[in-house]
């Protein structure tokens, strides 16, 4: 069997409804995995095309919403293999203005949200001894100016996948993370139109250019992939090379 393939295996990805997630979403369709895709958004750009695959709405901020989608998907599709939690918002701004609302919001849809979708989706991914990737960021690693939300979420989303890792190594089940750098996404739009921003942006890549969501998507699927089978609690960062110095 060709270890970069998921056939009849079935990849749950929160925020599908538009840019990474989107990507993520097709990527593994692709290569043969029946998907669910979850978004709280109404409105999708793109999903994979066919009737195997199903579009679901999830709100990560409720565990309620988070067990619903679980059962959802066991109940269309019988099975569970492959979690990406990719669903997430920023807030800018300095952190000594910054609400404590925005800033607590963040922290519970990219960090208490990843963990709650991970957490009703344990069963399953221990009956199908299952692989879990986890989005992170660059900023989850590096301090960045006017994002102490956002990054703090993405260091915690990091930690979280070690921890997951090692308790749930004995059941056979994965969970790794990707650390994208800046992508050109709607969730970027605001930076990327400021070009003296986005000249420094890119002026710290070594690579010298943005993260496209394809780039993330590759990184996920290899991590989900039998191709990794002996990875576990490690993140890949698809930054062109943001975290060497």
């Amino acid at each position: 069997m060709n270890p970069n393939r998921f056939d009849g295996r079935v990849a749950l990805v929160t925020g599908a409804a538009r840019g990474i997630g989107a990507r993520i979403a097709a990527t593994l369709a692709e290569r043969g995995a029946t998907v669910a895709g979850a978004d709280i958004a109404d409105d999708w750009t793109h999903e994979p095309a066919g009737a195997a695959h199903s579009r679901h709405r999830v709100d990560v901020r409720s565990a309620g919403s988070c067990q619903d989608l679980v059962a959802e998907v066991l109940d269309r599709h019988g099975r569970l293999d492959l979690l990406v939690n990719n669903a997430g918002i920023v807030r800018r701004g300095p952190a000594a203005t910054m609400s404590e609302r925005d800033f607590t919001t963040v922290l519970d849809v990219n960090l208490t949200g990843t963990f709650r979708m991970c957490q009703a989706a344990y069963p399953a991914l221990r009956a199908a001894r299952g692989a879990v990737v986890n989005l992170g960021s660059t900023n989850g690693h590096i301090a960045v100016l006017d994002t102490v939300g956002y990054c703090v979420s993405k260091a915690g989303v990091l930690h979280l996948t070690r921890v997951l890792a090692l308790e749930w190594a004995a059941d056979q089940v994965r969970v790794n993370a990707v650390g994208p750098t800046i992508v050109p996404t709607d969730m970027t739009t605001d930076v990327r139109g400021d070009a003296a921003y986005l000249a420094d942006k890119l002026a710290t890549i070594p690579l010298g250019r943005m993260a496209e969501p394809t780039d993330v998507a590759n990184a996920v699927a290899y991590l989900l992939s039998d191709a990794a089978a002996m990875v576990t609690g490690q993140t890949i960062f698809v930054d062109g090379g943001v975290t060497i110095h």
